[in-house]
């Protein structure tokens, strides 16, 4: 499978499998969960894992050839470069609590060549969908997204709302000295969201800019955000203003390019 039409399809397939597993297992008291070994505050629930297991056996099925990164199970080498990249509930805390500010991550990499080809979050409860595609513009529900940030060369650092989903994902002490400078600057700092964030962020819902700055991550975290972010005009790159790639922690996403160089002469001036 090769035509990038069959593969957004695939990926919309996946979409609504992982969608209508998580539907029947969402507020339903008493599901099984569990912490996972080594950490604190990371929730996987049965929703997950069938959840993942569902999009993997597609997966193998329609594109042998494709490898898989998971948040959940073993991941499988590719054959050709290509991988899918998931996470079946990003945001299970707010999952189990049955707050619906959660979603699916679906996304497709050339790993070789570090390029995300297809980004999509799927939010099955409110029947919310964004699919970024590379080189075009971000859908959302099958209508082109317009940030209407992305282009203000007036965006002040000062009158913009800092996001990241718990203070906690900053461990080491300059990470918390970035968070804290940022803190200082920004207009509002605002806690949790997961990839809703993101999803905000691009679909400029926000009545200001938006400033996410996360670290701890996994790249099944944020792959699929990458085309999304980028189709709309905002920038995500890590902390060091670099291209993100499989190996990378730590993420920087902003509404426009000015907000970016702003944010990243901040980062750069703590030691």
């Amino acid at each position: 499978m090769d035509d990038l039409t069959q593969l957004i399809e695939l990926a919309e397939k996946l979409a609504d499998i992982s969608g209508e597993i998580i539907k029947q297992y969402f507020r339903q008291p008493r599901i099984e969960a569990e912490t996972k070994a080594g950490a604190i505050s990371s929730i996987v629930t049965i929703a997950d894992k069938e959840a993942e297991n569902a999009m993997v056996e597609i997966i193998l099925k329609e594109a042998p050839n494709d490898g898989i990164i998971r948040e959940e199970g073993e991941n499988i080498p590719s054959q050709n470069g290509r991988y899918w990249v998931l996470d079946p509930i990003d945001g299970t805390a707010s999952f189990v609590r049955g707050i619906p500010s959660f979603g699916t991550l679906i996304g497709l990499v050339n790993l070789e060549t570090n390029e995300p080809l297809i980004g999509v979050i799927n939010q099955p409860i409110m029947q919310e969908r964004w699919i970024g595609i590379k080189g075009k513009s971000t859908l959302f529900n099958q209508r082109s997204l317009v940030n209407t940030y992305a282009r203000d060369r007036d965006s002040k650092l000062t009158e913009a709302c800092l996001i990241s989903t718990t203070p906690f994902m900053f461990i080491t002490d300059r990470q918390k000295a970035i968070a804290k400078s940022l803190q200082k600057v920004c207009q509002r700092t605002a806690f949790g969201g997961d990839c809703y964030n993101y999803a905000a962020l691009a679909s400029g819902w926000s009545s200001m800019p938006i400033v996410v700055l996360e670290s701890d991550m996994n790249y099944y975290d944020f792959c699929a955000l990458i085309p999304i972010i980028e189709g709309v005009g905002g920038v995500i790159t890590d902390w060091s203003g670099n291209k993100l790639n499989h190996e990378s922690t730590e993420v920087l996403a902003t509404s426009n390019h000015f907000l970016w160089e702003q944010t990243i002469e901040v980062i750069r001036n703590i030691q």
